[in-house]
């Protein structure tokens, strides 16, 4: 396009990139620039070759990432908005030259228009939701840390709670033991940040597993990586438990806020979590898709 060039990212322009990133973005879990330069220099150098700069004479004014067929990390400086669409022709030319027969993009619902001007649909969209961590009465419910003798019960449990689930339309939570064994023990491992043994907690009853909630610390702040109540035992209020009880362990880590997402539509889940003060934080966090 004239004027926009699409450039790979240079290190010596992170801070530069990610500064435009955060410019053109609300969906974001922290605004700290560090924390994003940080977590982008410690991607593999492959990864790290998957981002690349928007650039109008030679200044870096927009972001976006190309990995494979998809594309994410996609933003423009508030006042360079003008060029969103150009911006976009210019990642999906570069994606369409390796073939394929759709695009995915990932992108705030404040782009969708454009994107759907140029053949894109919203499959399905997440918001962050954030609420500050107070201590409460601690629920009347037993309650353990999960161990590592529990993965195999664990794992089987989340499968039970997702199947069916709404999120399973657009491709999440599903999969075989082997996958859902690996998705565990990669939030134990720090896949989706720190893991916070102290903060995450399990149910159990004669039945077996009732309900797990897990913590991580993810982009400068702790993150609900998965809350889960088995189908029998719904509408018991246990969901509210475990959370309730990983503000209470936040707390006395001396954290002050609690993060996590959710598909929209899944309103029980938001309506539990608007009902222990969590809000809404920046816009949709939309997953778009190309068929070609």
């Amino acid at each position: 396009m004239p004027g926009l060039e699409l450039a790979p990212l240079e290190t010596s322009d992170a801070e530069t990139f990610w500064r435009a990133f955060l410019a053109g973005r609300t969906d974001v879990p922290t605004t700290d620039v560090r924390v994003h330069i940080d977590r982008y220099l410690a991607l593999p150098q492959d990864e790290q070759r998957m981002y690349y700069a928007y650039k109008e004479g030679g200044r870096v004014i927009g972001t976006v990432r190309i990995a494979g067929f998809s594309l994410g990390t996609f933003s423009l400086l508030p006042e360079e908005r003008r060029w969103t669409q150009d911006a976009i022709l210019l990642a999906t030319t570069a994606i369409l030259e390796g073939g394929g027969d759709r695009i995915v993009a990932s992108l705030e619902d404040s782009y969708l228009p454009e994107f759907e001007r140029l053949g894109f649909s919203e499959r399905f969209s997440r918001i962050r939701m954030e609420a500050p961590v107070r201590k409460a009465e601690p629920p009347a419910v037993p309650m353990a840390h999960p161990e590592i003798t529990d993965l195999e019960d664990i794992m089987r449990f989340f499968m039970a709670v997702y199947e069916g689930h709404i999120e399973q339309q657009f491709g999440m939570h599903v999969g075989s033991e082997t996958e859902w064994r690996e998705y565990v023990t990669g939030i134990w491992k720090g896949d989706s940040g720190t893991y916070i043994p102290l903060a995450s907690w399990a149910v159990r009853d004669p039945t077996g597993v009732a309900g797990v909630a897990l913590a991580s610390h993810w982009m400068g702040s702790p993150l609900l990586s998965e809350l889960g109540v088995r189908k029998d035992r719904r509408g018991e209020g246990l969901g509210r438990a475990l959370v309730v009880q990983t503000m209470n362990a936040l707390a006395d880590l001396a954290y002050d806020r609690l993060g996590l997402y959710v598909t929209v539509g899944n309103d029980p889940a938001i309506a539990l979590y608007k009902s222990l003060g969590f809000l809404q934080v920046g816009g949709r966090s939309v997953t778009a898709m190309r068929e070609l």
